[in-house]
């Protein structure tokens, strides 16, 4: 598949931050390009990922905010649904908990290839986990484009006791969100507005206390 560049227009747009501030970035180091002479380019599946990682790891760009990333009438909720909910999650280890998100995304009806999914979730994996300091998890594709899913769509998921899925101080996770979209842009969007909504610290603790996927969807709902 030939790559796809993005100038610094585009990354920018793509980031939703301004030109100079991107510059900065390139200049100190922080962020993934190709110099092609004095042209400066981005590679949209490095950039995507890269800003991936930072939402994860709680890592805004410089002092541009999560809020500025995600349109005001985003709601969590409108991209979730109860048949997406799980409170008892099976498996022990990360690659059967990753088995068994794929089955609950399949619930969506919105997947056009499950067993590619799963392969794209355990790549996403590969690079660094997910997992974040508050004990969950945000899962998502290596890639993503018009042939992962028909629509976008979040699923959560718990587990009776938590499990260690790679959190960098060894921090375990109960509570997993699967967060998949065809559109790039609204992939780092949606990243961005849970962790707005996990900031708070209110949606974590009602998924924690939810005993129903009706629980669930009612605390989502509430955020």
């Amino acid at each position: 598949m030939p790559l796809k560049l993005m100038t610094i227009e585009d990354a920018s747009a793509f980031l939703q931050i301004e030109a100079k501030e991107l510059r900065a970035l390139v200049t100190s180091g922080e962020i993934p390009c190709i110099r092609q002479g004095e042209r400066i380019m981005f590679e949209h599946d490095e950039l995507d990922n890269w800003y991936s990682n930072r939402l994860v790891r709680h890592i805004p760009i410089r002092h541009c905010e999560y809020a500025k990333t995600v349109p005001d009438e985003m709601r969590i909720a409108d991209y979730c649904r109860v048949e997406t909910m799980e409170t008892n999650l099976a498996g022990k280890t990360k690659p059967a908990i990753l088995r068994a998100l794929t089955e609950l995304a399949e619930r969506s009806g919105l997947l056009y290839d499950p067993k590619e999914f799963l392969d794209n979730i355990q790549k996403r994996e590969e690079v660094a986990s997910t997992a974040m300091a508050e004990g969950i998890a945000l899962v998502h594709p290596q890639t993503r484009d018009e042939y992962t899913c028909e629509a976008p769509f979040i699923a959560i998921a718990k587990t009776s006791k938590p499990v260690f899925f790679g959190e960098e101080n060894g921090v375990p996770t109960d509570i997993f969100f699967i967060v998949c979209s065809p559109d790039a842009q609204e992939h780092i969007q949606l990243l961005a507005k849970l962790c707005q909504a996990i900031a708070k610290g209110k949606l974590l603790n009602a998924l924690r206390e939810a005993t129903s996927p009706d629980e669930m969807m009612a605390a989502v709902e509430n955020e």
